[in-house]
């Protein structure tokens, strides 16, 4: 491009670059990543956080300088990475993250050995989007619905949820998502990638098995499997009862791992019918030992091989093999696990009468979960606690059983205290089978290589599950010793991706672990984080009575229905940062591999959610300044600024108001730019989910123009198809119908148009001031209510749309209003505000019942796994399907505009005017200014975007100033397409290629001029008469009012009974043009010079309400205007000085 007139090398590439542009700018350009923090191209570069550090080459030697604010210069040598630079950020990193306080992601996700991320799928099943939380979870374990059954469920441990009342049933709500799988006319099935033409085979399918072969084969290897069994599912087939785990579960969730193109050999044993070395000579290029632990610990015992003995293995094998083997009716088991009380239980059921369980220690040193030890209790089997086997011999025919009396002594290795032999307290104990469970060991004989175990003979791996042997692998109960399955099922997962490395590099790499802040365990968090919470009662998963169930090896419990899996979901308090998958703080301090370092004492700052849309979490602040900057010098207002609270500096609202009471104009840019949590947007999407979800509502949404650059642009789409793809996606959502937003931006210039001539027709009050964007609405009400009566009457574009939905397509539809749940798809977070005004929720039905922003949509698709660049496009539905191009270039800055231009020249003009085009409002200026001639009728017309702009425009209406008849005001700078709702710009380019988006949509548009719409015309014909009139009036129009920013508070006094003096230097956006900030400081400066700052309190405050008098200064209960910024001396000698005399005096 001729636009590249510089040549510059960046880390040994030769790349071309933009005159003028800055290092960060030419990098992206290119696809060369340099991190950055606190940095947005629309606004000045980072001063006090600034991590995008790289280094020149200047008369040969490296130079560090800031590439977000260095011009390039043809020739430069730049380097991103080197060691200095890594350590530098990395420190910096560190020290930025010193005082961070949040959660990366929830406790239970960092508990689960195979890192479910469950916040997310608990997330989904509240929101009844089951097959996107069975997605979530096959992510990570192919085995839900085993795992629902038997999985101890460490997860639930960690749930913030035992602060308030107790954990959230998270096993439940798994086992009902698995189970949800199995009633589905074609089950789930995992994305693939390409085959790879590698060849990986696993030794053992055991739950590590069976998941490290089914996340190859997702990682597009070819799978063989060898087990040594009849069937597959290790543990979890043979020693698991199906009482627990029905064999048809099993085996579905095995044949669905199989039925991805794996290969299964059965009774295929390692050191019998196939070696490693063999493996290899046969050509697999990788392997994977999962062989499990299956061969019963020795009791060592005299006697322990009489026939009537066995281990519980063997009996829960036989078991499953549907033998009934005569146990006789009294039963002993030995230990005090899992196996023990399965073995016991399992007896009972066949028909056993006495069944003890004996262990050597107590109940409270028992391994066994508590729930199985009760329910064996139930069932009847007897506990016989400090209790150890001595000899078994067989006397006449019959077992003899001496058992040794025990007593707890001082702790062995494993913590608990030993058990020692009480002293002549032998006894016997009646028994036709005594059976052994006192644990399990691996059976390492198959593979006659000692370099592969350790000592205790479990198998020898590194960081990355390899073995001493280049290309094998392994993990499970074999590498761990007699484990859970969900921690075989995370190790067969981990291996599989090592394996994955190995066979795409020729090597395995430990994988860089994601940096994880934490807040700490749930009772180490303070009590007041969770006052918000409602006490609920937990789900517990139905079960039959001891009575019944113990008659036979049937399932006793009970799976959800799907009222309560959803109640039990919605009890997650979502513990994870809202931010957790795009957080770029924490996705450079994974890369610069930050160790997370608990602040101690930790400072708490309360999060402030007052606002209707954004959340603000102290804690979380860096401190970098891009909401501020975003808010000032792009947005143009200052709502934000440094504060201390509690000794802790950080970014927020003066005085401690709602941000809604501030000079705030509900833009939602801050929480757009910050680059971690602590600003963040309300969720939204999960009200979409439950309209959705909900048979008898009808779903529609609305997609408005700018919304076509943003999203194009984001996923690379052709413009002109971009409405199709999204209408596509929408659809297959599950909504009900799909409009464009163009359509009523067509009917807003209908009645906007029409509202301006006849002001000028009839005298009326000029200039008319659009008010389709609802950040300057809001700011005219709050900040220049003076304004008020110029701004249009009309509804903006968003707000008609809701009208005509409920009160005219429901009507075509048949359907009472309250039945539409209609949905905007905007560009803009001021919007949600504006759908929440109270005059457009009339009788509890909102003209529009939610509002999505872009970056929104975006979040939506990608978190159902859907790809708008693979959609079969569906065209928007033909109710309202015929737009024009003015509609279309509302979204940019100008286009409402010259939109209303195409409507009255015509009107003025008295004839069609095929073309026309009004190129002086175009663009990103800031100010554009024109006079358009129609005849002799000539309109003079303002464009401005950017509220400092407006603020300028403002200040000269009120002082005679504004020679204008229309004017066009957009709060965001370029109008819609750089609205906080869209992804962020990443390059400065980005907003100029949105706009020219636009103007080339409008360009091939079949309709070019609002009125010249037939569908337009036909809701005129059909519904509301005339554009302007009675009926359109009453439901496409408005009024406006003054807000009052005041917060009920107690009168502060001006001489208090003790120091200091608050002083307060407004910093409301026209106070701030006029100097307000500098003075600010220097009042600072001159107090701090005579020694007083202990005596006053400066602190910046917002808006008096006298905006025209400032900058204005309130000391107490006093408002002193027109100070002058540049004199503080002046200020502190005329007003502070006496203060404190009378004060000191009294």
């Amino acid at each position: 491009m001729e636009d590249f007139v510089a040549t510059i090398t960046i880390d040994n590439t030769t790349c071309k670059a933009r005159e003028g542009s800055t290092i960060i700018d030419a990098a992206r350009e290119n696809g060369i990543d340099i991190p950055t923090l606190g940095y947005d191209p629309r606004v000045s570069p980072p001063t006090n956080v600034e991590i995008s550090m790289v280094e020149v080459l200047n008369k040969g030697k490296p130079h560090i300088i800031s590439a977000t604010s260095t011009v390039i210069a043809d020739g430069m040598i730049i380097t991103t990475r080197s060691p200095a630079l890594e350590s530098f950020r990395k420190i910096y990193l560190q020290a930025l993250l010193r005082n961070h306080y949040g959660d990366c992601v929830a406790p239970c996700v960092s508990r689960c050995p195979a890192h479910i991320d469950i916040q997310k799928y608990l997330y989904h099943v509240a929101n009844g989007n089951f097959v996107e939380a069975l997605r979530v979870i096959k992510e990570s374990n192919p085995f839900p619905s085993v795992c629902g059954r038997v999985c101890p469920h460490p997860c639930e441990t960690e749930c913030r949820r035992n602060a308030v009342d107790s954990a959230v049933n998270i096993n439940g709500v798994k086992r009902f998502i698995g189970d949800f799988d199995s009633y589905q006319a074609v089950e789930f099935t995992p994305r693939l990638l390409p085959d790879t033409g590698k060849r990986a085979v696993v030794i053992g399918a055991g739950p590590a098995g069976l998941t490290c072969a089914y996340f190859l084969k997702c990682l597009g290897h070819r799978v063989t499997v060898f087990e040594k069994q009849e069937a597959a599912g290790g543990m979890l087939r043979w020693g698991i009862p199906r009482y627990r785990l029905p064999e048809d579960i099993l085996d579905r969730e095995i044949r669905a791992i199989l039925n991805l193109d794996i290969d299964i050999q059965y009774r295929k044993e390692l050191g019998k019918d196939f070696t490693i070395q063999s493996l290899k000579r046969d050509g697999y290029d990788a392997i994977f030992l999962g062989i499990g632990a299956q061969k019963s610990s020795r009791m060592a015992i005299p006697g322990e091989d009489t026939p009537g003995v066995m281990t519980g293995l063997d009996l829960l094998a036989r078991c499953a093999r549907n033998e009934t083997p005569d146990l006789g009716d009294n039963v002993v088991v030995f230990g005090g696990g899992n196996t023990a009380m399965d073995a016991a239980r399992s007896a009972i059921r066949l028909g056993s009468r006495n069944v003890i369980v004996a262990y050597r220690r107590t109940r409270n040193e028992m391994p066994a979960e508590d729930i199985e030890i009760e329910e064996a209790i139930e069932e009847g089997v007897k506990m016989m606690y400090l209790t150890a086997p001595k000899t078994i011999s067989l006397e006449y025919g019959a077992l003899s059983l001496m058992c040794m009396k025990m007593e707890l002594g001082e702790p062995d290795a494993s913590g608990r205290r030993r058990p020692i032999p009480v002293d002549g307290a032998d006894f016997t104990l009646p028994s036709t089978t005594i059976i052994s469970a006192i644990g399990q060991i691996i059976d390492n004989d198959c593979m006659a290589r000692d370099d592969l175990t350790t000592k205790h003979g479990t198998i020898l791996v590194g960081n990355t599950m390899d073995t001493s042997i280049p290309g094998v692998f392994s993990g499970g109960d074999c590498v761990s010793g007699p484990d859970i399955a969900i921690n075989a099922i995370g190790a067969g997962k981990k291996a599989a991706y090592e394996i994955d490395e190995y066979l795409r590099t020729g090597r395995s790499v430990p994988d860089i672990e994601p940096y994880n802040c934490s807040k700490g365990r749930w009772g180490q968090v303070s009590p007041d984080e969770f006052k918000w919470v409602t006490p609920s009662e937990r789900h517990e998963i139905p079960f039959l009575d001891p009575q019944s169930r113990k008659t036979g090896f049937e399932e006793y419990t009970r799976t959800w229905d799907n009222e309560t899996a959803m109640e039990e979901a919605a009890r997650c308090l979502s513990c994870g940062c809202i931010e957790r998958y795009g957080c770029t703080l924490r996705r450079y301090a994974s890369e610069y591999e930050v160790e997370f370092d608990s602040p101690a004492p930790v400072r708490v700052l309360p999060v402030d959610d007052n606002h209707p849309f954004i959340v603000r979490d102290p804690g979380k602040c860096i401190l970098c300044g891009l909401c501020l900057k975003v808010c000032r010098e792009m947005e143009g207002s200052s709502a934000l600024s440094f504060y201390e609270t509690d000794n802790v500096l950080t970014i927020g609202p003066n005085d401690h108001r709602p941000l809604d009471m501030t000079v705030c104009v509900a833009c939602g840019h801050c929480a757009t730019a910050c680059p971690t949590g602590a600003l963040s947007f309300k969720p939204v999407i999960p009200t979409i989910y439950r309209a959705l979800h909900d048979p008898n509502i009808i779903v529609v949404a609305q997609i408005a123009p700018a919304v076509r650059a943003t999203f194009g642009q984001y996923y690379g789409l052709e413009p002109s198809t971009v409405m199709s793809v999204l209408s596509a996606g929408l659809k297959e959502v599950g909504f009900n119908f799909v409009f464009d937003t163009c359509w009523a931006a067509d009917l807003t210039i209908m009645e906007e148009g029409t509202e301006f001539l006849t002001r000028i027709a009839e005298g009326g009050i000029l200039p008319q001031i659009t008010s389709c964007c609802p950040a300057w609405v809001n700011y005219c009400e709050k900040m220049a209510p003076d304004i008020l009566p110029h701004l249009s009457s009309c509804r903006s574009p968003q707000q008609m749309f809701g009208s005509v939905m409920k009160h005219y397509f429901a009507r075509q539809m048949k359907v009472p209003p309250e039945r539409l749940f209609f949905v905007s798809i905007m560009p803009c977070n001021a919007k949600k505000y504006e759908a929440r005004r109270p005059e457009f929720n009339q009788d509890s039905i909102a003209d529009v019942d939610a509002v999505l922003t872009t970056t929104e949509v975006i979040r939506m698709f990608e978190e159902r796994g859907m790809d708008p660049r693979k959609f079969n496009p569906v065209p928007v539905d033909a109710f309202f399907g015929k737009v024009s191009g003015a509609g279309i270039i509302f979204g940019a800055s100008g286009g409402v505009a010259e939109a209303a231009l195409r409507l009255a020249a015509e009107r003025v003009i008295g004839k069609r005017m095929e073309s026309f085009t009004y190129e002086q409002v175009r663009g990103l200026n800031g100010v554009k200014e024109t006079t358009i001639n129609f005849g002799e009728t000539k309109v003079r017309l303002a464009v401005v975007s950017g509220l400092r702009n407006a603020q300028d425009l403002i200040d000269r209406m009120r002082a005679g100033d504004a020679p204008y008849d229309l004017i066009e005001v957009m709060a965001c700078p370029g109008g819609c397409i750089n609205g906080s709702g869209n992804p962020a710009p990443k390059l400065t380019s980005d907003p100029e290629d949105r706009l020219e988006v636009l103007y080339r949509l409008d360009e091939i548009a079949p309709i070019k001029k609002s009125q010249d719409n037939p569908t337009i015309q036909a809701i005129y014909t059909n519904w509301l008469g005339k554009p302007d009139g009675t009926l359109s009036h009453h439901n496409l129009h408005t009024t406006y009012r003054r807000r009052s920013m005041r917060v009920q508070e107690s009168v502060e006094e001006l001489l208090r009974d003790r120091m200091p003096i608050d002083v307060g230097v407004c910093l409301g956006t026209s106070c701030y043009l006029k100097g307000s900030f500098h003075l600010l400081e220097g009042l600072s400066a001159e107090l701090k010079k005579r020694g007083l700052l202990e005596k006053f309190r400066i602190k910046a405050r917002f808006c008096t309400d006298q905006c025209a008098g400032g900058p204005n200064v309130v000391v107490g209960t006093s408002v002193i205007n027109q100070v002058d910024p540049d004199d503080p001396v002046a200020f502190v000698e005329t007003h502070l000085i006496p203060a404190l005399k009378v004060l000191e005096s009294n």
